[in-house]
């Protein structure tokens, strides 16, 4: 998971953990960081490799799309699950999460909302047979 906001990240865990998804969470809080989990993956077998990323938008250093784009350019995880969680409702950033193969969860304000995210994140990975 990508994500600065450490309220958010820890909403991201509840979900998982409300959900009953037995999962490895990996966190990292900056765009670069991101980016160097992934080559860090790619390039070294004991390093965790990822199933699915759970990326904000809004990044420090690097933004979100950027990290896709890496991605999206990685032979070993092109076309790893990518959900896109975010406070934007951007038409454009929707447009261009979908364009890159990403799904995307809008970041609502209420705390049952955005518990939603655990059946979304369960759905994806059913869906990529993660499950």
């Amino acid at each position: 998971m990508a994500e600065d906001n450490l309220p958010d990240a820890l909403l991201v865990r509840e979900a998982i953990k409300m959900e009953k998804l037995f999962v490895d969470v990996h966190t990292v809080t900056d765009g670069e960081q991101a980016i160097n989990f992934v080559v860090r993956s790619e390039n070294d077998a004991a390093a965790p490799c990822p199933d699915l990323l759970v990326l904000d938008l809004n990044l420090p250093r690097r933004d979100g799309f950027e990290v896709l784009r890496h991605v999206r350019t990685s032979e070993k995880f092109r076309n790893i699950p990518v959900l896109i969680v975010t406070s934007s409702d951007a038409p454009t950033d929707r447009v261009q999460a979908q364009s890159l193969g990403a799904r995307y969860f809008r970041k609502p304000a209420s705390y049952e909302d955005f518990l939603k995210i655990g059946p979304a994140l369960r759905q994806i990975l059913t869906d990529n047979g993660l499950l």
